[in-house]
């Protein structure tokens, strides 16, 4: 896992990446609390959520074309750079008047990482060998999990010392180091094609069928879409939640956002763990069982919580199933990145966060619009049954696919069967 860090290139954008994420988990745990605070409205909560998915579910699979026409480091720098300036926009909200603000920021924010994130999955590929592209992704979910370790303990610490603005100006500064992270990488540049786009004919017609050409590559790859399918499912879930997270903490297990900051910290431990094993268990188990193994925990722990909160029994439930999600999304990363030619990446994976967002929305409406009347007893429970039938859904589509024989998640003959 380790051994990728040779790779200059690689990095420089996973130590970019490692401080930013420990900003971002500083704003995770302040921004809702600081709402719910300030509002005492779950739907003002879910608002902030809705917000933040509407720039991925509208502008997805066109940015993807556009992804796979540009140079993707220069977007990821450039991106960051307009972070770190947009998140002091929040240093502006004095009160309830101005929380509109927090949505205008949460919305640009969107916006930035819908560009970011599908250009980084993209460009990993790039920066490492094949066979190393499942130590490069377990090191992502290693360090993922060692700021979600330290990264909300500060949070909940910063909120409580300095306020929101505390925390905005930090997080802005890990933006600005990653910029210039990204800044020290000598990539090849990925925009390609450019003389071809700019001597062809109508532009609207030329993006359409770019368009077209993501949608074909992902439908002719079994593994593509079962992963699209099973993630859609957990994402609705998920949407049901998260709205519901701070009135879970304070109304059910009675405690606060150094609880919620513990909670996270729990799963950060459990993920360490598992991002740690799964280099060894991605060559003896197949992906199917680790995906399955890593959803089916999930959903049985939020099913137990809804029915027997205790925050002791969460902090333990959350670490154990901490270490199996790092085997699940290690797993679900590493199919789509070999599943998909590099031409394409760009646009699959903008789709593949477009799907993830607008299933998210569908929850995040349904919880926003009850959540005051039922509370979050019956929506997390739906969380955990909705989990456990993706988890149930990935052992059938996931298997359809039908590896080679020869192929393990850990090798480079992992052969998809395309129709």
């Amino acid at each position: 896992m380790f051994a990728v860090l040779a790779k200059k290139n690689y990095t420089l954008l996973w130590l970019g990446q490692v401080v930013s994420m420990i900003g971002d988990w500083f704003l995770v745990v302040a921004l809702p609390f600081y709402i719910y605070q300030l509002t005492g409205s779950v739907l003002q909560t879910g608002i902030m959520y809705i917000v933040e998915l509407l720039p991925r579910v509208l502008l997805g699979p066109v940015v993807g074309v556009f992804l796979d026409r540009w140079d993707k480091r220069k977007i990821m720098m450039i991106t960051d750079l307009l972070r770190a300036v947009i998140l002091l926009l929040m240093l502006l909200v004095r009160s309830a008047d101005f929380i509109w603000i927090i949505y205008v920021v949460t919305i640009l924010q969107a916006m930035m990482a819908q560009l970011f994130v599908p250009s980084s999955m993209a460009l990993i590929p790039m920066l490492v060998e094949k066979e190393q592209l499942i130590g490069a992704n377990a090191l992502s979910s290693f360090s993922e999990s060692v700021t979600r370790l330290i990264g909300p303990p500060l949070g909940g610490a910063m909120l409580a010392l300095l306020g929101l603005n505390g925390v905005v100006i930090a997080d802005s500064v890990t933006y600005l180091f990653s910029a210039c992270c990204i800044m020290l990488m000598a990539v090849q540049s990925t925009s390609k094609g450019q003389e071809a786009v700019v001597a062809s004919g109508n532009a609207l017609k030329r993006l359409w069928s770019e368009l077209l050409e993501g949608l074909v590559a992902i439908k002719q790859s079994k593994v593509v879409v079962g992963i699209f399918v099973i993630m859609g499912i957990m994402m609705v879930g998920q949407g049901l939640m998260n709205v519901m997270l701070v009135p879970f903490i304070e109304q059910m297990l009675h405690a606060d956002a150094m609880a919620f900051s513990w909670l996270l910290t729990a799963q950060g431990a459990g993920t360490l763990l598992g991002a740690l094993l799964v280099s060894t268990l991605t060559k003896k188990v197949k992906p199917v069982i680790l995906v399955s193994l890593g959803l089916i925990s999930t959903g049985c722990t939020m099913l137990l919580l809804a029915f027997f909160p205790n925050l002791w029994l969460a902090l333990g439930a959350i670490a154990i199933i901490g270490v199996l999600l790092a085997g699940c999304m290690v797993s679900i990363q590493t199919l789509l990145q070999i599943s998909v030619d590099e031409r394409y990446r760009g646009r699959v994976f903008s789709s593949f966060e477009t799907i993830i967002s607008l299933t998210m929305l569908v929850g995040l409406l349904a919880s926003s619009g009850i959540g005051d009347r039922v509370g979050p007893a019956p929506l997390i429970a739906a969380n955990g049954a909705l989990t456990v039938i993706a988890a149930l859904v990935s052992l059938w589509l996931l298997r359809s696919a039908r590896f080679s024989e020869e192929a393990t998640l850990s090798g480079a003959k992992v052969v998809p069967v395309v129709e």
